[in-house]
């Protein structure tokens, strides 16, 4: 290319003539940008000020965009920051890129490129964001961030390199953010981390790296890093060496790896650390965790006992483990706690005594809790919100103290026949403090009991709902009285039920249906009846706008909604219905043609033989005329004539 560069130059000196239409040849040669791509003015992230975008999509048909040094920026009068994306274009080469000052984004995500040019953004030397997510490339050389240093934000995820030089990131002394997820990485590269002094957040998620012994290397730069994520790698072991002395860690993602021992102490060097995600690992023992931490995130592991959490937190996500019991309320402080989420476990008894003062999520669904906690009250959640008492063994529903809520949840409670009187009695709805007009109510979901088959009349006396969810169960039959339906501001969900559609449901489709099919007519997509066998998988919208009480007329009921369907056996002797005609019609059609085809056949088959036989004596004349004197040839021609 610089010989090319250089022939040019001499052509140019030494034939101005020419050197000129060169040049004149070449602007004319370039692309630009906005005749093919997406142009437009639109605000930043952050929405402070705007931007001139530039998208270029694999939807934009762009010829001989082989190299980009043949593009044209677009004029920028207003002098905006300019960010330009190149996705999806088939790129394998990355060009050097034409001077432009205003350029602060680059995006060159979802291509090919596995080579580039020398010092491919020299030109662009104001760049702050760049990314080479998803392309092919293999290995970083010096050469390609030797002239953007203000760089702040590396995105080189989704592609195949598998080891970083000391001197690939030599330049790059203000980069904040790096992200080298799913790459073939073994290790941590630290050498090659070092010149970014300023690095916050780093990901290295889904690699292959099997170690973290951070404090064996003494490294600036990690000691800075405040976001680390190593999930998706295959770390077995968390040791005390695994992290400097006096990091400044703030959020720690060791989730989806194969870890199962994590040292006593090995976080407490953490000082700062608020999230800890260790989710999907096979952690048996527990661990010291720091006095800072404010959300913890441990399901889908082995354990059998609770760690000691400290007094900050907020957040505990304990779900599928082996949990048997509850934690030891003399051990712990949980007045911050707002989430807990302890579903999937083994635990029989649930019973709380000290007050929860910020609880707003209760999770304990799947687990082995035959009836409703008595502790669930206002009394101890005073602010609980949502509540999840889904797929337990639960035999008989009934809620003993006064509880707020906003919803619940009691989903595939597989064991629940019967919801008795009173049931939710003592359940009311938590109002939105922003909203002091609102009336008060929650949402319950009561699905996919399969074993359900009646709800009481008075199950929800003094309560109110602003929707009900009772959906795919085996109910028959409702209550108009159940509850007041007017108030369901939601709507209700009544769907894949087997309905007795009959007398005792009218008035389900003249007070119901029509105030669901104006507030939420996807809840009647499939509300059908399940008997009787005249109106078995009929939509109930079918009656939408009806003047007359389709399931109380006795007539309809026994015609069926269509007249062609019976439940009541009759006298009246067979009758001929347009169904047998036309099936009567296509046997006697079957049948003219069998029997035309089987005449064609025979007459085909006595051709064929009298062709058959007359080529033969052809044949046989033709060899005797070959075989014999002329006597015998006149003999056999006579003979052939007779």
């Amino acid at each position: 290319m610089r010989a090319v560069n250089i022939l040019t130059l001499f052509i140019f000196i030494f034939n101005p003539v020419l050197g000129q239409d060169e040049v004149t040849e070449q602007v004319h040669r370039l692309i630009k940008v906005c005749d093919y791509c997406t142009c437009s003015e639109i605000p930043d992230v952050d929405g402070t000020h705007l931007v001139l975008n530039i998208q270029c999509s694999e939807l934009d048909k762009i010829e001989n965009l082989a190299d980009l040094d043949k593009i044209q920026w677009p004029a920028n009068p207003n002098g905006l920051k300019i960010a330009a994306a190149f996705e999806g274009l088939g790129l394998t080469t990355l060009g050097k890129l034409p001077p432009n000052s205003q350029v602060e984004t680059l995006r060159f995500s979802n291509n090919a490129i596995k080579t580039y040019w020398p010092d491919p953004f020299s030109d662009v030397q104001n760049l702050k964001k760049l990314s080479f997510s998803q392309n092919e490339l293999t290995e970083i050389t010096p050469d390609l961030f030797t002239k953007i240093p203000g760089l702040e934000d590396l995105d080189l995820s989704y592609n195949k390199i598998t080891d970083l030089n000391p001197l690939d990131f030599k330049f790059l002394h203000h980069v904040k953010r790096l992200n080298l997820q799913s790459n073939l990485l073994k290790k941590i590269p630290v050498d090659a981390l070092q010149p970014m002094i300023m690095l916050e957040d780093l990901d290295l998620s889904k690699n292959g790296i099997f170690d973290v012994l951070l404090r064996r290397i003494e490294s600036e730069s990690l000691k800075k890093v405040t976001r680390l994520n190593l999930s998706g790698n295959r770390i077995r072991s968390i040791v005390k060496e695994s992290f400097p002395e006096n990091n400044n860690l703030e959020l720690l993602d060791l989730s989806n790896n194969i870890i199962e021992v994590v040292e006593e102490d090995a976080l407490l060097s953490c000082n700062n650390l608020r999230e800890l995600n260790l989710a999907q690992n096979n952690i048996t023992l527990t661990f010291a965790l720091p006095p800072t931490l404010q959300i913890a995130i441990l399901k889908i592991n082995t354990l059998y006992h609770w760690p000691k959490f400290p007094s900050s937190i907020t957040y505990i996500d304990l779900s599928y483990n082996r949990l048997s019991a509850l934690y030891n309320e003399n051990n712990v402080d949980f007045n911050n706690l707002e989430v807990l989420s302890i579903g999937g476990n083994q635990i029989k008894d649930f019973h709380i005594e000290n007050k929860l003062p910020k609880l707003f999520s209760l999770d304990i669904s799947y687990n082995l809790i035959s009836d409703v906690p008595k502790c669930l009250s206002s009394q101890i959640f005073p602010n609980l919100e949502e509540l999840r008492l889904d797929g337990n063994p639960i035999e008989s529903i009934y809620f003993k103290n006064i509880l707020a809520l906003k919803t619940l949840y009691m989903n595939d409670l597989n064991k629940l026949l019967v919801v008795e009187d009173k049931a939710f009695s003592n359940v009311i709805g938590r109002t939105n403090e922003l909203m002091s007009g609102e009336k008060y109510c929650f949402t319950l979901f009561l699905s996919n009991c399969a074993s359900l088959h009646t709800i009481q009349e008075g199950a929800f006396d003094g309560t109110s709902l602003c929707m009900l969810d009772i959906s795919k169960n085996n109910l028959t039959t409702l209550s108009k009285t159940l509850l007041e339906w007017t108030t369901l501001s939601e709507g209700a969900n009544l769907q894949f039920n087997p309905w007795h559609c009959s007398c005792e449901l009218q008035w389900l489709l003249d007070d119901l249906l029509p105030q669901m099919y104006r507030a939420n007519s996807r809840l009647l997509s499939e509300l059908r009846c399940g008997s009787p066998r005249a109106y078995q998988g009929l939509r109930l919208v079918h009656w939408y706008n009806w003047t007359e009480q389709a399931m109380c007329n006795d007539d309809y009921m026994r015609g069926g909604p269509r007249g062609t369907y019976l439940t009541e056996p009759t006298d009246s002797g067979p009758k001929v219905t347009s169904l047998t005609l036309i099936l009567a019609g296509c046997i006697l059609v079957a049948l003219l043609i069998a029997i035309s085809l089987f005449v064609y056949l025979v007459k085909s088959r006595r051709r064929h033989r009298i062709r058959q036989a007359a080529l033969n004596r052809k044949r046989q004349s033709t060899t005797d005329e070959k075989n014999s004197n002329g006597l015998q040839r006149e003999q056999f021609t006579a003979l052939n004539k007779t």
